[in-house]
């Protein structure tokens, strides 16, 4: 082999061992001692809203270079730079706007690399107002219906409540903010209120058909009516009965309240307190002090025979000895 080939072979194997360990330790050489990561708490947000976007690092936050932060398909509205809330964590935030629908990137990066990628969606909002009329004359009772609404996939996304009676026959509940789209609306049928009359129930639901409905929010604001009617089954008239106990002698079969509550004797005056323990009770009045005075007599009366008979006992002492 000439000498030129040679070389010319050798310096393609050269360049194909640096590239292979360029692309296999550059990497590693380029990690970074840190992670960052955006949260987005709201995916999606009124067109015209901001949109605030935590920036999350952790690992070594000791020092942090300057993030360079750009938006796709929004404006940049401010950022608050990572500050630490933790052991080897700090947080910062990124405020982004769009005044009309459509979707929104944030990317996170430095020197040129990409460290977080985040997207969100700025919708348009309304909200579904659901009218309940109930045609069952002025004399109706008040009541209260539910409904629900969910979204395409079945999530409950609102629960309202509506109120109607003779005076007031018709009752209306708005929903939260919710995002442009198709809802399905449905009454919380009842025992006694069902789609059509049957047996057992007050009220029925004939519009719309089947007490359920599915519309499209595309505005502000959107009516949905309910209209409610009485079944031949409602009563037309309510009873109250109030249970009344009459008073009776008792028979003989029932237990007389004196003996339930003990037989009680007439006293002097005011009943006296119980006594409790094993102590006497105190006594009150002349008897109680009586009792000292009886006690004085009588180690009087003691010392006084002694000293009577304190001669004699002395004089046979005497003659004993």
């Amino acid at each position: 082999m000439p000498q030129t080939a040679r070389f010319l072979v050798l310096a393609l194997l050269a360049s194909l061992t640096f590239g292979l360990a360029l692309a296999w330790y550059g990497p590693a050489s380029a990690a970074l001692p840190y992670s960052v990561t955006v949260v987005v708490r709201e995916p999606s947000l009124p067109a015209g809203a901001e949109a605030t976007l935590a920036v999350r690092i952790e690992g070594q936050t000791t020092t942090l270079p300057a993030f360079d932060y750009s938006v796709d398909g929004a404006e940049l509205a401010g950022v608050v730079p990572p500050n630490p809330v933790a052991a080897n964590i700090a947080e910062g935030a990124v405020v982004i706007t769009r005044d009309t629908p459509g979707p929104a990137r944030l990317t996170v990066s430095f020197a040129g690399q990409v460290l977080a990628v985040a997207d969100l969606r700025f919708v348009q909002f309304g909200q579904i107002e659901i009218q309940t009329s109930l045609d069952a004359g002025p004399e109706a009772a008040a009541r209260t219906w539910r409904y629900e609404v969910l979204t395409t996939s079945g999530q409950v996304v609102a629960a309202l409540s509506t109120s109607t009676s003779g005076d007031s026959p018709v009752g209306s509940a708005a929903t939260p903010p919710l995002p442009h789209g198709f809802y399905t609306v449905r009454q919380v049928l009842t025992g006694d209120t069902r789609s059509t009359c049957a047996p057992g129930a007050f009220y029925e639901v004939p519009a719309p058909a089947g007490a359920e409905t599915t519309v499209e929010l595309t505005g502000e604001a959107l009516l949905v009516p309910f209209t409610i009617l009485p079944c031949p089954d409602l009563p037309t008239s309510v009873t109250v009965l109030i249970p009344v106990d009459p008073i009776s002698p008792a028979t003989p079969s029932e237990v007389p309240v004196e003996e339930v509550r003990g037989v009680r004797e007439p006293g002097p005056g005011a009943p006296l307190p119980p006594q409790t323990g094993n102590a006497p009770a105190v006594q009150s009045g002349p008897e109680s002090m009586r009792a000292p005075y009886t006690g004085l007599l009588f180690a009087a009366l003691l010392a006084a025979a002694t000293a009577a008979l304190w001669p004699l006992v002395s004089a046979r002492a005497n003659v004993n000895q």
